[in-house]
């Protein structure tokens, strides 16, 4: 497993999410109350980006594409037509103050 840094913690404020790529997978980090989350950028109904795409709401990324939603700490699909989940990375802040996510 390897941490890969992605970008400035401060320039992600909260209720925001941005795409990044991580050792060429496509993520998207989610910025809400209690700290940073990532997901596969990839929406598992018919792969639009969650990151172009999406909005959060509450504790929910919405996929505006055809309205489906994951739960965004644990990847879970909430709401149709989006059925299986969507992955989940670990995220932390490093002393530079950089977000780095673990990808096997």
């Amino acid at each position: 497993m390897a941490w890969f840094e992605l970008g400035e913690a401060d320039s992600l404020p909260v209720g925001a999410l941005r795409g990044f790529m991580a050792d060429g997978l496509a993520v998207t980090v989610y910025h809400l109350e209690d700290g940073f989350y990532a997901t596969a950028d990839a929406c598992t109904h018919e792969d639009c980006s969650l990151s172009a795409d999406g909005e959060i709401q509450d504790q929910e990324v919405i996929c505006t594409c055809h309205g489906g939603a994951f739960h965004i700490k644990t990847g879970k699909a909430t709401k149709m037509p989006c059925i299986s989940p969507v992955e989940t990375f670990p995220v932390q802040v490093n002393h530079h103050g950089k977000i780095e996510i673990q990808i096997d």
